[in-house]
Protein backbone atom coordinates (compact mmCIF):
# COMPACT_ATOMS: atom_id res chain seq x y z
CA UNK A 1 0.00 0.00 0.00
CA UNK A 2 1.22 3.32 -1.14
CA UNK A 3 2.03 6.04 1.83
CA UNK A 4 0.25 8.96 1.88
CA UNK A 5 2.24 11.95 1.64
CA UNK A 6 1.33 14.19 4.30
CA UNK A 7 2.30 18.63 4.65
CA UNK A 8 3.86 20.44 7.00
CA UNK A 9 2.86 21.44 10.16
CA UNK A 10 0.69 24.61 10.36
CA UNK A 11 3.69 25.78 12.77
CA UNK A 12 5.98 25.13 10.57
CA UNK A 13 4.00 26.99 7.55
CA UNK A 14 3.89 30.00 9.52
CA UNK A 15 7.69 29.54 10.43
CA UNK A 16 8.47 29.75 6.93
CA UNK A 17 6.40 32.49 5.77
CA UNK A 18 8.02 34.80 8.61
CA UNK A 19 11.13 33.91 7.62
CA UNK A 20 10.68 34.40 3.79
CA UNK A 21 11.34 37.78 3.87
CA UNK A 22 14.78 37.54 5.36
CA UNK A 23 15.66 34.78 2.35
CA UNK A 24 15.19 37.20 -0.30
CA UNK A 25 16.54 40.10 1.06
CA UNK A 26 19.57 38.02 0.98
CA UNK A 27 19.03 37.59 -2.68
CA UNK A 28 18.39 40.83 -3.36
CA UNK A 29 21.81 42.46 -4.13
CA UNK A 30 22.72 39.49 -6.33
CA UNK A 31 19.72 39.71 -8.31
CA UNK A 32 20.24 43.50 -8.58
CA UNK A 33 23.33 42.84 -9.98
CA UNK A 34 22.58 40.31 -12.75
CA UNK A 35 19.34 41.20 -13.99
CA UNK A 36 18.77 44.96 -12.61
CA UNK A 37 16.18 46.52 -10.05
CA UNK A 38 13.10 46.85 -12.04
CA UNK A 39 13.66 42.79 -12.84
CA UNK A 40 14.76 41.95 -9.26
CA UNK A 41 11.71 44.28 -8.19
CA UNK A 42 9.51 41.61 -9.67
CA UNK A 43 11.40 38.75 -8.99
CA UNK A 44 11.06 39.53 -5.02
CA UNK A 45 7.10 41.15 -5.56
CA UNK A 46 6.11 37.68 -7.20
CA UNK A 47 8.04 35.25 -5.04
CA UNK A 48 6.46 37.01 -1.93
CA UNK A 49 2.80 36.64 -2.98
CA UNK A 50 3.37 33.21 -4.35
CA UNK A 51 5.10 31.35 -1.27
CA UNK A 52 2.08 30.87 0.42
CA UNK A 53 0.46 28.83 -1.45
CA UNK A 54 3.64 26.85 -1.98
CA UNK A 55 4.22 26.35 1.76
CA UNK A 56 0.39 25.36 1.98
CA UNK A 57 1.82 22.25 -0.52
CA UNK A 58 5.11 21.60 1.08
CA UNK A 59 5.52 17.62 2.42
CA UNK A 60 7.03 16.45 5.37
CA UNK A 61 8.96 13.29 5.84
CA UNK A 62 9.29 13.38 9.37
CA UNK A 63 13.14 13.94 9.67
CA UNK A 64 14.43 17.20 10.35
CA UNK A 65 17.50 16.87 7.74
CA UNK A 66 14.82 16.21 4.60
CA UNK A 67 12.31 18.73 5.99
CA UNK A 68 14.90 21.52 6.14
CA UNK A 69 15.54 20.49 2.43
CA UNK A 70 12.07 21.06 1.33
CA UNK A 71 11.87 23.80 3.28
CA UNK A 72 14.59 25.16 1.08
CA UNK A 73 13.26 23.62 -1.85
CA UNK A 74 9.90 25.77 -1.42
CA UNK A 75 11.76 29.17 -0.76
CA UNK A 76 13.59 28.37 -4.62
CA UNK A 77 10.57 27.39 -5.80
CA UNK A 78 8.88 30.91 -5.07
CA UNK A 79 11.85 32.57 -6.42
CA UNK A 80 11.89 30.67 -9.76
CA UNK A 81 8.42 32.02 -9.94
CA UNK A 82 9.49 35.30 -9.56
CA UNK A 83 11.90 34.63 -11.99
CA UNK A 84 9.88 33.48 -14.69
CA UNK A 85 7.25 36.40 -14.06
CA UNK A 86 10.46 38.68 -14.95
CA UNK A 87 11.01 37.28 -18.47
CA UNK A 88 13.81 34.82 -17.12
CA UNK A 89 13.97 31.19 -17.77
CA UNK A 90 14.55 27.67 -15.16
CA UNK A 91 18.25 27.26 -16.79
CA UNK A 92 19.35 31.01 -15.64
CA UNK A 93 17.51 30.53 -12.16
CA UNK A 94 19.89 27.28 -12.19
CA UNK A 95 22.69 28.89 -12.82
CA UNK A 96 22.12 31.81 -11.01
CA UNK A 97 21.83 29.59 -7.77
CA UNK A 98 24.99 27.72 -8.58
CA UNK A 99 26.78 30.79 -9.00
CA UNK A 100 25.18 32.25 -5.35
CA UNK A 101 26.46 28.89 -3.64
CA UNK A 102 29.93 29.01 -5.18
CA UNK A 103 30.29 33.04 -4.08
CA UNK A 104 28.89 32.24 -0.51
CA UNK A 105 31.70 28.94 0.04
CA UNK A 106 34.59 31.12 -1.64
CA UNK A 107 34.45 32.87 1.77
CA UNK A 108 34.65 30.03 3.92
CA UNK A 109 38.58 28.88 4.05
CA UNK A 110 39.23 25.15 2.39
CA UNK A 111 40.13 23.32 4.98
CA UNK A 112 37.17 24.29 6.98
CA UNK A 113 35.14 22.84 3.53
CA UNK A 114 37.34 19.55 3.48
CA UNK A 115 36.43 19.00 6.80
CA UNK A 116 32.90 18.73 6.39
CA UNK A 117 33.12 16.72 3.62
CA UNK A 118 35.18 14.48 5.61
CA UNK A 119 32.57 14.54 8.98
CA UNK A 120 30.02 14.27 6.03
CA UNK A 121 31.09 11.00 4.41
CA UNK A 122 32.49 9.49 8.24
CA UNK A 123 31.07 6.46 9.80
CA UNK A 124 29.43 8.09 12.56
CA UNK A 125 27.75 9.87 9.71
CA UNK A 126 27.00 7.51 7.28
CA UNK A 127 24.85 5.77 10.24
CA UNK A 128 22.74 8.59 11.02
CA UNK A 129 22.19 9.40 7.25
CA UNK A 130 21.05 5.88 7.15
CA UNK A 131 18.80 6.36 9.87
CA UNK A 132 17.67 9.48 8.14
CA UNK A 133 17.09 7.22 5.24
CA UNK A 134 14.72 4.18 6.89
CA UNK A 135 12.32 7.25 8.24
CA UNK A 136 11.96 9.26 4.91
CA UNK A 137 11.26 5.67 3.46
CA UNK A 138 9.12 5.25 5.97
CA UNK A 139 7.07 8.49 5.18
CA UNK A 140 7.01 8.06 1.37
CA UNK A 141 10.12 8.23 -0.51
CA UNK A 142 11.83 5.04 -1.00
CA UNK A 143 15.25 5.82 -0.40
CA UNK A 144 18.58 3.47 0.58
CA UNK A 145 21.81 4.32 1.63
CA UNK A 146 24.69 2.03 0.43
CA UNK A 147 28.12 1.60 1.93
CA UNK A 148 31.26 1.75 -0.49
CA UNK A 149 33.05 -1.34 -0.04
CA UNK A 150 36.24 -2.68 -1.63
CA UNK A 151 33.92 -4.32 -4.25
CA UNK A 152 32.98 -0.70 -5.43
CA UNK A 153 35.09 2.27 -6.10
CA UNK A 154 32.90 5.06 -4.53
CA UNK A 155 32.49 5.70 -0.38
CA UNK A 156 28.54 5.99 0.07
CA UNK A 157 25.59 5.90 -3.00
CA UNK A 158 22.11 6.85 -2.14
CA UNK A 159 19.23 5.55 -4.27
CA UNK A 160 15.74 6.46 -4.25
CA UNK A 161 12.57 5.99 -6.13
CA UNK A 162 9.63 8.17 -6.63
CA UNK A 163 11.34 11.28 -6.42
CA UNK A 164 9.09 13.32 -3.94
CA UNK A 165 11.83 16.72 -4.75
CA UNK A 166 10.82 16.27 -8.31
CA UNK A 167 6.86 15.47 -7.35
CA UNK A 168 6.57 18.76 -5.02
CA UNK A 169 7.96 20.74 -7.75
CA UNK A 170 5.27 19.54 -10.11
CA UNK A 171 2.40 20.13 -7.77
CA UNK A 172 3.50 24.02 -7.39
CA UNK A 173 4.05 24.20 -11.68
CA UNK A 174 7.38 23.99 -11.68
CA UNK A 175 8.03 20.41 -12.85
CA UNK A 176 9.99 21.80 -15.74
CA UNK A 177 13.15 21.86 -13.06
CA UNK A 178 13.44 18.26 -13.55
CA UNK A 179 16.41 17.33 -15.56
CA UNK A 180 18.25 19.72 -12.79
CA UNK A 181 17.00 19.13 -9.85
CA UNK A 182 19.94 17.42 -8.48
CA UNK A 183 21.84 20.89 -8.04
CA UNK A 184 21.42 20.82 -4.65
CA UNK A 185 22.77 18.03 -4.16
CA UNK A 186 26.13 18.38 -6.52
CA UNK A 187 26.22 22.00 -5.43
CA UNK A 188 26.83 20.81 -1.87
CA UNK A 189 28.94 18.50 -2.61
CA UNK A 190 31.50 21.29 -4.66
CA UNK A 191 31.21 23.09 -1.30
CA UNK A 192 32.65 20.16 0.47
CA UNK A 193 35.07 18.86 -1.97
CA UNK A 194 33.77 15.79 -2.48
CA UNK A 195 33.07 13.73 -5.62
CA UNK A 196 29.75 12.93 -6.44
CA UNK A 197 28.43 11.53 -9.91
CA UNK A 198 24.84 10.59 -10.90
CA UNK A 199 24.42 6.91 -12.08
CA UNK A 200 21.01 7.24 -12.61
CA UNK A 201 18.19 9.69 -12.96
CA UNK A 202 14.95 10.46 -12.42
CA UNK A 203 13.52 8.71 -15.60
CA UNK A 204 15.12 5.75 -15.46
CA UNK A 205 13.04 4.82 -12.19
CA UNK A 206 15.68 5.15 -10.04
CA UNK A 207 17.73 8.11 -8.87
CA UNK A 208 21.59 6.54 -7.77
CA UNK A 209 24.12 9.26 -6.87
CA UNK A 210 27.78 7.87 -5.70
CA UNK A 211 30.01 10.30 -3.13
CA UNK A 212 33.44 9.65 -3.36
CA UNK A 213 36.41 11.02 -1.04
CA UNK A 214 38.49 11.98 -3.57
CA UNK A 215 37.90 12.87 -7.22
CA UNK A 216 35.67 15.81 -8.50
CA UNK A 217 31.73 16.45 -9.16
CA UNK A 218 30.54 14.98 -12.18
CA UNK A 219 28.02 17.71 -12.63
CA UNK A 220 24.75 15.92 -14.86
CA UNK A 221 24.81 16.70 -18.36
CA UNK A 222 21.79 19.04 -18.47
CA UNK A 223 23.02 21.25 -15.68
CA UNK A 224 26.54 20.86 -17.03
CA UNK A 225 25.27 22.40 -20.29
CA UNK A 226 24.08 25.43 -18.09
CA UNK A 227 27.56 26.03 -15.64
CA UNK A 228 30.12 25.86 -18.66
Amino acid sequence: METQIKIISAKKKVKLIKSYPKFLKSKKKALEEQFGKEKTERILKVAFEAYPDIVNLTPTFKSAMYDALLGLASKLAALKKGMRSAGLNTEEFVRFNIEQTRISASKIPGFVRKLGGKIYLSSPMRKYLKKVARTVNTNGWPTQLVDGSKHNDYSMSIETRNCQMVAFWESIGEGDIKPYCAFFDFSAAEVMGLGLKQISDYDSGLCKYCFYKKGKVEWPEAINKIIN
